[in-house]
């Protein structure tokens, strides 16, 4: 274990100061007057904290009472990542922490994005940055480009900057001249002018919804076709489940069982059910599609699922894990079909207390598919189908859902943006999400399932049994100290002395905000700071769900590591015995985070895009807006109306110049003084969209 990872928090927050601190050697005081005043630390505390930190080797004392940090030359490895700016940096793991290096563009060379590369890092002030550049591996990366046909020659154009044109080193049809394509880049040699790269795929001609959509798949590393094996091995499958495929399963089609799911949902892997027992407890049900039943380890459909990690949800399509006759038909729980499943079955009593679990395989039947809104109306009107089981499951996960956040779960809500379509499947109207009781109900249950799986894993037998857990970090401390600050700035001071308090002040915030117009900034930023939630597995704690052990038991049809819990739950009920080390479990755990991350990224670039199309119909028009971002090339802007964020480029608002103060998130006139902070209102103009690039860019109205 390293020095860092023994250090208390009164050290990690001095730590951050003197790493983040450009200055040199500082004092205690000096140290003392960066921490926020909320934290309650005092000088003797930073002092001690200070010595305590030499004595371990984290800092140096060059003169008695003056500190600056050891920021030794790290050696290590990486991917090189091509920012959507052209700005180049090392994405690489320093601390247990997956950071980005930037560099300069001018060590790049004949390196591509996507290379494997060796490379010395130094630490100066705030900064870490690549002082020099290796290749380990080459790895082919694949790009959208429009292609550009004469004679005899054919090259990719690139619509990112900071990488050159592709040369095609293999003949194109003239026909294709302005098409749009995947390319993928595999080479640069040393006496080439250009990167060489080969069409994977035609996409279609520039413009075209179909074709930017599959283009955002690609650029992402995702496939929309399953390999010849892998649908081979699908069709293979029967199409019915029959009882002989049941094996030793706990028989409960005749118990209660429903979905809930969004109206335009194609599968459905979750299920719950209710009934009594003869003592009068509630025996709840959470339901599980069996994939592991179709889905075999090493199997082709195995494998391809692996690489994929997760399903990918575009604005408008979906780039399914499994093949559709998994996904959508048999490892659905369609209403009224049998249906294999692996189920949690919580015995709770009157008091509305956990007092017994079983974990195993079931064989269920739902009654009803209900969509969000429709169980939504049975709840608050108290009619409809099934309202007595409603209002019953409403009213327990309403209890437990109460109990997380007095254990200290965060309240945050990440907004999710929709989109209406004319009849010809043009955007014309962005919306937000609405979330009902009837989401929070099986969220609940979802955490009661995915918590108890992880809980009873990790304390069925010593040694622990390996296993893949999601895990959630702290807030790294010098975003924390960064947020704080910022949080004083808004009038909305917050107390980050330790754990508890700085739960009990991320919550607080977001009630005491949640009618002030800068409570959207506010949430986003406090987001922000947080840690990325993995896959893991060496650590089963959650910090924003407050959870001590947590997975992934209840999305397999969707998410690599689900399917793998259950496989691993089964065999831990039947034989507890090892059946995958750590190290092997790690290894799909890191692959599933980044295929998860990246999915992420698609899908945001698939409402960019969408929202960047809808806007071509608001050209000039005057709407309103909320600063969302500054930074020292312009001003991000929300507009209320549309939901869309917009880049006011400095070098378009005429009459001033702009300074940029960073750690005030502002810019300030230098002629006029007129300033602008995060969260102002203000009045924009659409200037113009790019949908390709998926760029707005407003107009300031003053």
């Amino acid at each position: 274990m390293s020095n860092r990872s023994k250090i208390t928090f009164p050290e990690r927050v001095v730590l951050a100061i003197l790493e983040n601190d450009g200055k040199g050697a500082v004092n205690a005081i000096q140290v003392l007057s960066k921490i926020p005043k909320e934290a309650n630390f005092t000088k003797e505390m930073v002092h001690q904290a200070l010595l305590k930190l030499a004595n371990r080797g984290l800092v140096k004392e060059p003169s008695k009472g003056v500190f600056s940090p050891i920021r030794p030359s790290i050696k290590s490895e990486g991917e090189l990542v091509l920012s959507n700016r052209g700005d180049y940096y090392v994405r690489m793991e320093l601390d247990g922490e997956l950071q980005q290096i930037y560099m300069d563009n001018d060590m790049v060379g004949k390196l591509l994005p996507g290379d494997r590369v060796r490379c010395e890092v130094k630490t100066k002030g705030k900064r870490s940055y690549v002082k020099s550049l290796g290749l380990l591996e080459r790895v082919p990366q694949r790009y959208s480009a429009i292609l550009d046909v004469f004679d005899k020659n054919a090259f990719g154009l690139l619509q990112k900057n900071g990488l050159k044109d592709i040369k095609i080193s293999h003949a194109v049809d003239p026909q294709y001249d302005g098409f749009k394509a995947i390319i993928e880049v595999y080479d640069f040699p040393h006496n080439s002018r250009n990167p060489l790269g080969r069409i994977i795929d035609i996409l279609g001609e520039v413009g075209a919804a179909d074709t930017e959509m599959h283009a955002i798949v690609a650029e992402f590393g995702f496939n929309t076709r399953f390999p010849d094996e892998v649908l081979e091995e699908t069709d293979a499958i029967p199409n019915e489940i029959l009882a002989k495929d049941w094996g030793e399963r706990t028989d409960m089609r005749d118990v209660f069982c429903i979905t809930i799911d969004p109206a335009d949902a194609k599968d459905f892997d979750d299920a719950i059910s209710l009934e009594k027992d003869n003592k009068g407890n509630y025996l709840l049900g959470v339901h599980i599609a069996d994939v592991s039943h179709f889905v075999t380890s090493g199997s082709a459909i195995d494998r391809e699922a692996t690489q994929r990690g997760t399903s990918v949800y575009l604005v408008d399509r979906t780039i399914p894990m499994l093949p559709e006759k998994l996904s959508n038909d048999l490892c659905s729980l369609k209403p009224h079909v049998d249906r294999l499943a692996f189920s949690v079955i919580f015995t709770i009593n009157p008091a509305l207390e956990i007092v017994n679990q079983w974990f195993g395989k079931t064989v269920i039947n739902s009654k009803r598919r209900f969509a969000y809104e429709e169980a939504q109306d049975v709840i608050v009107n108290q009619q409809g189908d099934f309202v007595e089981e409603l209002t019953t499951l409403n009213r327990i996960a309403k209890h437990f859902e109460a109990l997380r956040f007095e254990n200290g779960a965060l309240r945050f809500e990440s907004k999710e943006i929709r989109f209406r379509f004319d009849e010809n499947k043009k955007p014309i109207e962005a919306y937000v999400k609405s979330r009902f009781d009837a989401h929070l109900l099986i969220e609940t249950f979802m955490l009661m399932a995915n918590q108890a799986v992880a809980k009873h894993v990790k304390l069925m037998k010593k040694p622990e049994l390996p296993f893949i857990y999601r895990s959630h970090d702290l807030p790294p401390q010098d975003k924390l100290l960064e947020f704080a600050r910022f949080c004083k700035l808004m009038g909305y001071p917050i107390n980050i002395d330790n754990e508890p308090q700085m739960r009990k002040s991320f919550n607080d915030l977001m009630e005491r905000t949640a009618d002030d117009a800068n409570a959207e900034i506010l949430q986003q930023m406090a987001i922000r700071t947080m840690s990325k939630a993995v896959y893991t597995a060496f650590r089963s704690d959650h910090f924003g769900l407050a959870f001590e052990h947590y997975t992934h038991f209840t999305s397999p049809i969707r998410r690599y590591p689900d399917l793998l819990v259950h496989r691993l739950l089964q065999q831990y009920l039947s034989n507890p015995t090892p059946v995958m080390s750590e190290s092997q479990i790690e290894l799909i755990a890191k692959h599933s985070s980044n295929m998860e991350q990246k999915a992420a990224e698609a899908e945001r670039a698939s409402t960019k895009y969408t929202l960047a199309l809808m806007m071509e119909q608001h050209i000039g028009k005057t709407m309103e807006a909320t600063i969302t971002g500054i930074t020292e090339w312009g001003i991000y802007a929300m507009a209320t109306e549309y939901h869309c964020e917009g880049l006011i480029r400095l070098t378009d608002i005429k009459g001033d110049r702009f300074t940029y103060y960073e750690a005030e998130k502002k810019l300030v006139g230098q002629r006029t003084k007129r300033s602008y902070h995060l969260g102002d209102p203000i009045t924009v103009s659409v200037k113009k969209t790019d949908p390709q690039k998926r760029i707005i860019d407003f107009n300031l109205l003053d």
